[in-house]
């Protein structure tokens, strides 16, 4: 089994961003620095950290055993290691048909993971505390994986936690990605999101999970949210309100925003039968 583990990999890059070896203020808008631990702090003003685990699995058929054992083994075990909510979700194949950027080869059999805590240290941590405890979570050999990527998400300022605003069993999620070509570009496109775009998503019925910018993982810099919708229904109804307000009309030509997206990542997930967002 191959994975990619991008928390310790990158880990000294990371906290070099999170602790200031880099200038994160001039990054990150919004960061509040001494964020406490979870048992410490879990009031919703306290900026939080999102954790985007993707894997990999051989076959779409395989994908459906690793989403059953998630939903029996990890999501257990993490919420005993104090992530309160962990959501599971998989790729709804077709809704991706019509998009044209989608890499049906990757993501049709991929299954991703997302949780929240207020400590980066928490995620880095992680599979160390997972390693000490009985080993409750093992994969067989069916159920290997042959890849791994993660993603440290920062919460920006206009939305600090992560939110659950639909439980309902149609409910859907669309995690889109922006990268940006440099720094500069990626604190115009959060500035943009967290001074206007974000409130704009609420008044179109668009509710956001999370919100934010990568620590480190891969396709950074870049900005990442995670919007829920009650069903497809209203996921074409609020972008359509999007797309036809004249505020994002203003918006998107404004020229200091320009460049600010040189990649865009756009899923639609379906959540697990036990997934807790």
């Amino acid at each position: 089994m191959q994975r990619r583990n991008f928390l310790t990999g990158a880990a000294a890059a990371g906290v070099a961003l999170a602790t200031g070896s880099v200038n994160a203020d001039l990054i990150i808008p919004g960061r509040r620095r001494g964020n406490p631990r979870p048992e410490e702090d879990n009031s919703a003003n306290v900026q939080g950290y999102v954790l985007l685990e993707t894997y990999f699995s051989q076959s779409v058929e395989k994908r459906q055993a690793l989403l059953d054992a998630f939903d029996k083994k990890l999501i257990p075990e993490r919420n005993e290691l104090g992530f309160d909510k962990v959501g599971v979700f998989y790729v709804d194949v077709d809704l991706m048909k019509d998009d044209r950027g989608y890499n049906a080869q990757l993501y049709d059999s991929a299954v991703f993971v997302v949780q929240e805590t207020t400590s980066i240290e928490s995620f880095l941590s992680l599979q160390d505390r997972s390693a000490q405890r009985e080993p409750q979570f093992n994969l067989s050999d069916d159920l290997d994986y042959i890849d791994e990527e993660m993603v440290v998400v920062r919460s920006i300022a206009c939305q600090p936690r992560l939110a659950v605003p639909y439980s309902n069993s149609e409910r859907l999620l669309q995690l889109r990605t922006y990268n940006s070509p440099n720094y500069e570009r990626n604190f115009a496109k959060a500035h943009m999101f967290e001074n206007a775009e974000h409130d704009l998503f609420r008044r179109c019925g668009m509710l956001t999970v999370f919100m934010g910018t990568a620590v480190f993982g891969s396709w950074v810099p870049n900005v990442t949210y995670m919007l829920s919708f009650e069903n497809n229904e209203a996921r074409r109804e609020g972008w359509s309100k999007f797309g036809q307000s004249p505020e994002w009309g203003k918006l998107s030509k404004d020229p200091q925003y320009a460049r600010t997206a040189t990649r865009i990542r756009n899923l639609f997930l379906r959540p697990s039968q036990e997934s807790q967002i």
